[in-house]
């Protein structure tokens, strides 16, 4: 748990730049874990996983796609998704970890296809007309 390799590093002497830097996470983050009591971070951990997220509400989309296309990206899936939401804001990051988290979900091995991209945008534009 990261809580707990933050406190470790700290009661170690290591400095807040260094844990960011060894745990590749930001100093923001590390001084928000260090002001958390044990107690906290366990209720924040556990509200992680019942939290609705941002794209929850194009899941069914996101999964047809991967299920279809399993060597999809996501920023393929996310350009997919602006062209019929134009106005939904969300961040490539939040694509890239809500694909993978569902890839492992329903057990969707990404495949690697190269030239693939092309013929998906062509056999998928063809299903718009």
């Amino acid at each position: 748990m990261l809580y707990l390799e933050i406190h470790q590093m700290a009661d170690q002497g290591f400095s807040v730049t260094d844990i960011a830097k060894q745990l590749k996470i930001s100093r923001t983050t590390v001084y928000k874990y260090l002001e958390m009591s044990s107690e906290e971070a366990f209720e924040w951990v556990n509200s992680l996983s019942s939290r609705e997220k941002k794209l929850d509400a194009y899941k069914d989309w996101l999964v047809a796609w991967l299920q279809e296309y399993p060597h999809i990206s996501a920023a393929q899936m996310q350009d997919w998704l602006l062209e019929r939401f134009p106005n939904f804001v969300f961040g490539e990051s939040t694509m890239r970890l809500y694909a993978n988290q569902l890839r492992e979900e329903y057990q969707i091995e990404k495949i690697t296809c190269t030239g693939c991209i092309n013929n998906i945008d062509v056999m998928y534009s063809d299903r718009l007309l």
